[in-house]
Parts: C-alpha cells; structure tokens; sequence
C-alpha cells in the first residue's frame, strides 16, 4: 500500500523542503493510523515495510545532502583563509613592483 503523503514526502526531502517534509511526514502518520486497524496482516506487512523504507530513505538522503553542504562549507571556509583581510575590504588586489 502506497500512501500519497509518503510520495510527496519523498519529493519534499529530494528538494531539500525539510518543513513541507515534516508536516508530510504528520500526514503520512495519520493515513497509516487510519488504514492499519483494517488491514490483513499481509496489508500491515505492506504497510510497515514501506513505511521503513521510506523512512530509510530519507534519512541516508538527508545525511547525504547534509554531508555534502558541510563539505562545501569547508572548502570555502578554506578558501576564504588564504584571502587577506585587507583584500577583502578594498575589493582588489595590489601588486608591487
């Protein structure tokens, strides 16, 4: 069983709309509370399975993106270390000789 909340979810995380994704997730619970006191033990299985999944996914996907982000903060932070306060504040470089 595949809830609607759960593929937009998905969407949300993919384009790093971490609130839209929270308020998602809220509804992704509700459909599941409201669809597991029916459901088989096969429909259940179903459910929990792709709910874990889902779950799975979004975690390895947001520490990737958050692992990436951090990398480039340090790069740049780097860079930055090897630009001089004073080109900074004049905005150019002057060479002598």
């Amino acid at each position: 069983m595949i809830f609607k909340a759960g593929d937009e979810f998905r969407a949300a995380i993919s384009a790093g709309n971490y609130d839209a994704a929270d308020r998602l997730l809220a509804e992704l619970r509700r459909q599941v509370e409201v669809s597991w006191p029916t459901a088989g033990a096969a429909e259940r299985h179903s459910i929990a399975a792709h709910t874990l999944e889902l779950l799975r996914w979004a975690r390895q996907t947001t520490l990737a993106k958050r692992s990436h982000l951090q990398r480039k903060l340090s790069l740049i932070s780097r860079h930055s270390a090897y630009v001089s306060a004073s080109t900074r504040k004049n905005g150019h470089l002057e060479f002598e000789g």
